[in-house]
């Protein structure tokens, strides 16, 4: 995938850092850096060749999480991934956790790296993250894997929504930080999905997190979407299936497919009438 003109694009007092190192995951030799905002600085990691693959992690997450992976999608991407703010080695704000300007951040750093067209796998957070920036930065975005993903908080199992709601409870002020961002989620309207004009997979355990009418939900409002539902997988299905996950990221890369059996049908009917 080309880089566009400029190799590091300003944006807004936003730029990347020259304190570049070297990193190693499972015998990948990859670059770390930190891009610079006006609020802090944003971790990054960038390995392999490729059409380049943006990761999104979770909530309370990292890009140390999906290390496991990267040696596997490293052989057919460039792989980037990042800390969202206030997680890993990102730096953190006094300020709440706002879904709308995290998708804001990794926007930042798809303009500093300056790559035409991203794909783009966001897990939970991440997923969200995914759809926020599905339909304000479309023209930057080549298609999206999405698993694990709500557009609002009542789209959660009640369950965990209840556990997690005690967050003021919790001493460690970025785990509060993290557990607030959840249940306080403002949400993606649903309408705003129809301008998501870029093909989505979207991913979901039958165990998920996400009510399986969200997911749904999500689907049907998607222009551009296929579904896939992992059996007997929870929400951590980057750990559970993780060869699905590898094998259905690398199969989206193909020409986009949404085949409808109506229409299927229609034509085999039409073939077995007489003409008229």
């Amino acid at each position: 995938m080309k880089k566009l003109g400029l190799t590091l694009i300003f944006i807004t007092s936003i730029s990347v850092s020259l304190a570049q190192q070297e990193v190693e995951v499972n015998g990948i030799k990859g670059q770390s850096n930190y891009l610079e905002t006006d609020w802090g600085k944003v971790y990054y990691e960038v390995y392999g060749e490729g059409d380049p693959l943006l990761i999104l992690h979770g909530n309370g997450g990292s890009i140390k999480g999906k290390h496991h992976l990267i040696p596997e999608l490293a052989k057919n991407f460039t792989v980037i991934g990042m800390d969202s703010r206030c997680h890993g080695k990102s730096d953190c704000t006094e300020d709440d956790l706002d879904y709308f300007e995290m998708a804001d951040d990794v926007y930042a750093l798809m303009e500093a790296l300056g790559y035409e067209k991203y794909m783009i796998w966001g897990h939970s957070d991440g997923g969200i993250l995914g759809l926020i920036l599905g339909y304000k930065y479309t023209e930057r975005i080549d298609r999206m894997v999405l698993s694990g993903a709500n557009a609002y908080v009542d789209g959660l199992k009640p369950e965990l929504v209840q556990m997690m709601s005690v967050y003021e409870q919790i001493p460690d002020p970025r785990m509060k930080k993290h557990l607030k961002l959840m249940v306080t989620q403002k949400p993606i309207p649903m309408d705003s999905l129809a301008g998501v004009e870029v093909p989505v997979m979207l991913m979901v355990g039958d165990r998920d997190a996400v009510k399986m009418e969200h997911t749904m939900e999500i689907f049907n409002a998607l222009p551009q979407s296929n579904l896939c539902v992992l059996p007997g997988t929870s929400h951590f299905l980057e750990h559970e299936k993780p060869g699905q996950l590898i094998y259905w990221i690398n199969q989206f890369k193909q020409p986009f497919r949404a085949s409808s059996t109506v229409e299927i049908a229609k034509q085999m009917a039409k073939s077995m009438l007489p003409d008229e």
